[in-house]
C-alpha cells in the first residue's frame, strides 16, 4: 500500500469505520421493526451509512489535530507526529468530512420512498448536525475534562439516533418504540463512555486496577441497558424472548470483551488494556447485530454481524486506537 494512503487509513482509524454503519443500521431497525415492508429503502440506508462514516472519520482526524502538540511531546507514533500528513491538511479534510457527513444525512432522508404523510425529513439533518456539534466539542479542550468520555459516548448514541431518525420518517404516523430506543441508545452511550474512560491513559506503563474497574463497570451497565432494551418493548414481532433469551444472547456476545476487560483489571498494563479496548470496539458491531436481529429480523442481524469480518481483517493491518 502507498505510504500516504496508509497514513490516511491510520489517521481515520479505518478498522473502526464499519462500527459507525452498524449503529445506523441498528437504529433504523429499532424505528422500523419489520424493515422489508418498506420498498426501496436501500439507497437511503447506504447514503446514511456513508454520512455516518464521514462524521466518524471527521472525528478521528480532528481528534488527532487537537492532540497534535501533546502527541508530539509524548512521541506517539501517529501520521501527524511523523509528518506523513500536514496538520493544516488534516484540519481542512476533517472539517470537510464533517460538512459532507451532515449534507449526506440530509440527502439520505430525501431518498426515502414517499410515505404519503407530512413527514419531517429535516429531523435526520438536525440529528446529524447535533452529532457534528458533539464531535467538535469532544475534539477540543473539553476532551481532557471529566465531561470528555461522556461526550464520546453521546457521539455514539447520536450516531445510532441518526438511524432511528431515518426510520422514524417512514414510521412517523405510528407509535415509535421509545422504551427500546431509549434503552438501546443509553446502552451505547454507557458502553462507549466506559471504553473512553478505560483508554484515557492507554499509553501509561502503570495502569490503575481501580480506575479500570470503574471504567469497565460503566461499559457493563451499557451492555445491561442494551440487554434490557426489549423488555418493555411495544413491538409484538420480537424474535427472541425479551425477558431471558435476548439478554442471554447479548451477554454471550459481550463475553469475549468482558473476559479481556477482567484480565486488564487483574493484570493492569498496556499489554492487557489494548486487547480489551480492541475487543470492546469490535463488540459494538455484535451488540448492534443483536439489536438488528431482535427488532428487524434474522437477515438484518446477520448482515450487521457480517460487518465484523472486514473490521477484524483491517484491525490486523492497521492500529485500532
Amino acid at each position: 500500500m502507498h505510504p500516504q494512503l496508509r497514513a490516511w487509513a491510520q489517521l481515520v482509524r479505518v478498522p473502526n469505520t464499519l462500527t459507525s454503519s452498524a449503529d445506523v443500521l441498528a437504529g433504523f431497525m429499532l424505528a422500523t421493526g419489520v424493515w422489508w415492508r418498506f420498498a426501496n429503502v436501500w439507497p437511503s440506508l447506504v447514503v446514511a451509512c456513508l454520512a455516518s462514516i464521514c462524521l466518524y472519520w471527521a472525528g478521528m482526524v480532528l481528534n488527532d489535530v487537537n492532540d497534535y502538540v501533546e502527541d508530539t511531546s509524548q512521541r506517539r507514533n501517529g501520521p501527524l507526529v511523523r509528518g506523513l500528513i500536514a496538520v493544516s491538511t488534516a484540519r481542512i479534510v476533517g472539517w470537510g468530512l464533517l460538512f459532507t457527513g451532515v449534507v449526506l444525512a440530509g440527502v439520505s432522508a430525501f431518498l426515502l420512498p414517499e410515505s404519503g404523510e407530512s413527514t419531517p425529513y429535516w429531523i435526520v439533518g438536525v440529528t446529524a448536525a447535533i452529532l457534528a456539534i458533539l464531535i467538535v466539542a469532544y475534539d477540543s479542550s473539553i476532551k481532557a475534562t471529566a465531561v470528555g468520555p461522556l461526550l464520546m459516548g453521546l457521539c455514539r448514541g447520536f450516531n445510532m439516533l441518526l438511524g432511528v431518525s431515518l426510520g422514524a420518517c417512514l414510521n412517523w404516523s405510528s407509535q415509535l418504540d421509545w422504551p427500546s430506543i431509549g434503552l438501546a441508545t443509553a446502552g451505547h452511550v454507557g458502553f462507549v463512555t466506559g471504553i473512553t474512560l478505560a483508554a484515557r491513559r492507554e499509553g501509561l506503563l502503570n495502569q490503575s486496577s481501580f480506575r479500570l474497574g470503574l471504567s469497565w463497570g460503566v461499559s457493563v451497565l451499557g451492555v445491561a441497558s442494551i440487554a434490557a432494551s426489549s423488555i418493555w418493548s411495544t413491538d409484538r414481532t420480537l424474535r427472541l424472548d425479551p425477558n431471558f433469551w435476548f439478554p442471554a444472547f447479548v451477554a454471550m456476545l459481550a463475553m469475549p470483551w468482558l473476559r479481556r476487560s477482567i484480565v486488564s483489571i487483574r493484570s493492569p498494563g498496556i499489554g492487557t488494556l489494548v486487547p480489551a479496548i480492541k475487543q470492546a470496539i469490535l463488540s459494538i458491531i455484535f451488540l448492534d447485530a443483536a439489536i438488528a436481529l431482535q427488532f428487524g429480523g434474522y437477515l438484518p442481524g446477520v448482515l450487521v454481524c457480517g460487518l465484523a469480518i472486514p473490521t477484524f481483517v483491517l484491525s490486523r493491518i492497521f492500529r485500532v486506537t
